[in-house]
């Protein structure tokens, strides 16, 4: 009986040493993968600083929405970027 006893202890103290290092590991990674590189510039191309005023913008994972509003005739528009790329997804009119 104690055999027993002494090998289910011997157990569970391997298996609380492996989970505690898997657990450890697993923290300084994903600390490690939040660091972002700021030094990446996208440039927008079509976003014209003289025709349209920036009202508004939003950063999704991989997505910026710019809010414009155009200063000539005061349309306003949502375009969608593609952060890596700088290309334009979608651009909706409101008004």
């Amino acid at each position: 009986m104690k055999k027993i006893l002494k090998f289910i202890v011997i157990f569970f103290g391997i298996l609380i040493i492996i989970l505690l290092s898997i657990t450890i590991i697993t923290i300084f990674k994903k600390y490690n993968n939040n660091q972002s590189n700021f030094s990446n510039k996208t440039i927008l191309s079509s976003v014209n600083k003289d025709e349209f005023e920036i009202k508004n913008f939003q950063i999704d994972k991989k997505q910026l929405h710019l809010h414009l509003e155009n200063k000539d005739n005061n349309s306003q528009i949502i375009r969608t970027y593609d952060i890596k790329s700088g290309k334009l997804s979608s651009e909706i009119i409101i008004k």
